[in-house]
């Protein structure tokens, strides 16, 4: 009898204790995607009855955010557990209740509980989701941040050797196609994540590249990009890393990278300049501010003359080159670095004024930077570092060589305006840029005397190719009765408005003024769409409105997509329409009724109620 009494309550205190138990994860790491700044989570708790996440939201003041009753916790298993509430549990929280819109106070931070199923007590690591929905949220691979999971590489990555060291190729034109290939590990298709490579314009077109390609599946991605010569470029994934790379024509990148929360997402490179690629990942951790202007700002605050602050930036010139030059980065890679840090010491002596007027220190004595009350400053910071006509003169040491093409800072920064011998020492470099000048082609006149000093036959090819391509584009152009491409060249300037706006005599007429590299107009244009279907077989015209910023091939593939009548005017005709509306900005949009008069007009998008609001008086 005394041994089952013994048994009874050994069980029942081990039961005690188990509904008693719970883990607690302080601190925990979470890969948190696109909302990196708008969410931590500072506290796990799993218990016997439930699981809760402890977040700080931040987000502006006076909006609001939500969390759908659906949301749930998944643990590697695929089992689900649904959240019960968003009471607090101190006072530091507030409560939030699911599927109800929560207004972020003024502080615009706010402290949540977010209550779940429970999960069991030996997971090791779980997702938040509210739905695999694109634009809802997610929290990814959430796991005590002591959890040091181990990494398993493929088969065909493991063992990968790279060369002991590699060089920057001389600029040479070859036309090719460059290839990058990208694998993902601990990708899940739900993440919907997409890597971007851009930043950069090609040679031999005058649309600049940003790309973003969605992964599949299998977290794998491939990109190609047509090129004539060795490029630097931006690379990487929203929320994880980006880095800058080298790609070249007909050649291959192999990049292998992990979902991580340590914001070191490339584990391995393979193919070509695998060995500098992987040292410009990097950079950010071996020089750390180093090569920040945030670095730059504090050492010439307190110079008290210009010859101080003179020294100063060369000192730190100096001081950044001897550094990258100490690193066992290849000689590619510090070649690389080395041209930004001289591009970055041109611009602050030659520009001290506008750079160093974008800072300031605040009362904790933060350094910011920005570039409200610019002219005010500058006008007070004007004598801080003014250079005569022979100091501004400067002679590269990086920037002019044979393989300087290959760096993005070349192909930003004025060479010769600096250096007067800059075209003597490298004239190819010079015929390479000149290229470019003349595909942007802003001024006709001077585009015709650019091209009469290309003597290299490379060059001139690419031109040649280039202007051929237009031609095709033109043509094919004409021939669609909605677009109206170099059909209204010859109408002057003060006439244009009134020539569109008089093809659609009796009609409600909604012009929008955009270009094919504005994010805002791109994105009124989606938001837009389904109202205009259901605007389809009523008296209403869309005419949109761009201009020769707008890269031929990009508009031409865009436009597609954009359901109405397209407009490419030409500088001076798609100025003078911004200046009727008084109009600094796009997108700008203008609303007019079936006289011809305008009833409306908006500098941004205003929010589709109000344009529905607006067509709707009209609309008859």
């Amino acid at each position: 009898m005394r041994t089952v009494i013994l048994t009874a309550l050994l069980a029942f205190i081990s039961m005690t204790s188990w509904a008693q138990k719970q883990i607690v994860w302080e601190n925990p790491s979470a890969f948190m995607g696109s909302y990196i700044s708008e969410f931590k989570i500072n506290k796990v708790e799993l218990k016997q009855t439930e699981t809760v996440l402890h977040i700080t939201a931040n987000y502006q003041p006076h909006s609001w955010i939500r969390f759908a009753k659906n949301s749930y916790l998944q643990t590697p298993d695929g089992r689900k557990y649904t959240i019960t509430s968003g009471l607090k549990t101190n006072e530091q929280e507030t409560d939030l209740t699911p599927d109800s819109l929560f207004w972020m106070p003024e502080s615009g931070t706010a402290n949540l509980a977010l209550h779940f199923q429970p999960v069991p007590l030996d997971t090791k690591k779980m997702d938040f989701l509210e739905s695999e929905a694109e634009q809802d949220f997610k929290f990814w691979n959430i796991c005590d941040g002591k959890t040091k999971e181990k990494l398993v590489l493929p088969a065909d990555w493991q063992n990968v050797e790279y060369a002991k060291d590699e060089t920057l190729p001389a600029a040479k034109i070859h036309k090719g196609v460059a290839t990058i290939k990208v694998k993902m590990l601990g990708y899940k298709p739900a993440m919907k994540m997409s890597f971007y490579v851009g930043g950069f314009t090609p040679l031999g077109t005058a649309e600049r590249v940003n790309k973003a390609v969605p992964f599949a599946d299998d977290g794998t991605v491939e990109i190609k990009i047509p090129l004539w010569l060795t490029r630097q470029v931006n690379v990487g994934v929203e929320g994880l890393a980006y880095s800058e790379l080298l790609i070249a024509p007909d050649q291959e990148v192999n990049i292998l990278m992990k979902v991580t929360t340590d914001n070191k997402p490339f584990v391995a490179f393979k193919g070509y300049m695998a060995k500098t690629n992987m040292d410009m990942t990097k950079v950010k951790d071996t020089f750390g501010e180093l090569l920040s202007d945030f670095a730059i700002y504090p050492k010439v605050k307190d110079c008290k003359t210009k010859e101080e602050r003179l020294k100063s930036l060369q000192d730190i010139f100096e001081q950044r080159v001897n550094t990258i030059k100490k690193t066992e980065f290849t000689t590619a890679a510090k070649d690389l670095i080395c041209m930004a840090a001289e591009e970055d010491y041109v611009k602050w002596t030659r520009h001290f004024v506008f750079n160093y007027s974008q800072f300031f220190v605040d009362d904790d004595g933060e350094i910011w930077m920005t570039q409200r009350n610019l002219s005010e400053n500058m006008e007070k910071n004007k004598d801080m570092l003014t250079l005569t006509e022979e100091e501004q003169a400067y002679s590269w040491k990086y920037l002019n060589e044979p393989t300087s093409p290959c760096s993005q800072v070349f192909w930003e920064t004025s060479i010769a305006a600096y250096d007067k011998q800059a075209v003597v020492k490298n004239p190819y470099n010079n015929e390479l840029r000149c290229v470019q000048d003349v595909i942007k082609g802003d001024n006709e006149g001077l585009t015709n005397v650019l091209l009469a000093t290309l003597k290299n036959e490379d060059c001139k090819n690419i031109v040649r190719e280039y202007q051929a391509e237009q031609k095709r584009l033109a043509e094919e152009l004409a021939s669609k009765e909605s677009v109206f491409f170099q059909k209204l060249d010859d109408v002057a300037p003060e006439n244009i408005l009134q020539t569109i706006l008089n093809k659609y005599k009796g009609k409600v007429v909604l012009i929008d003024i955009w270009a094919t590299w504005c994010g805002p107009c791109k994105a009124g244009h989606q938001v837009m769409k389904p109202w205009k279907q259901e605007l389809k077989g009523k008296n209403i015209q869309f005419v949109y409105i761009t201009s020769p910023t707008s890269p031929l091939a990009t508009w031409q593939e865009m436009i597609k997509d954009i359901d109405g009548d397209h407009f490419y005017l030409t500088k001076e005709q798609y100025n003078y329409i911004l200046n009727h509306y008084d109009s600094d900005g796009i997108p700008t949009y203008a609303i007019y009724d079936t006289e011809g008069n305008r009833t409306f007009k908006t500098i941004g998008f205003s929010g589709l109620d109000v344009f529905k609001n607006e067509v709707n008086k009209v609309l008859k």
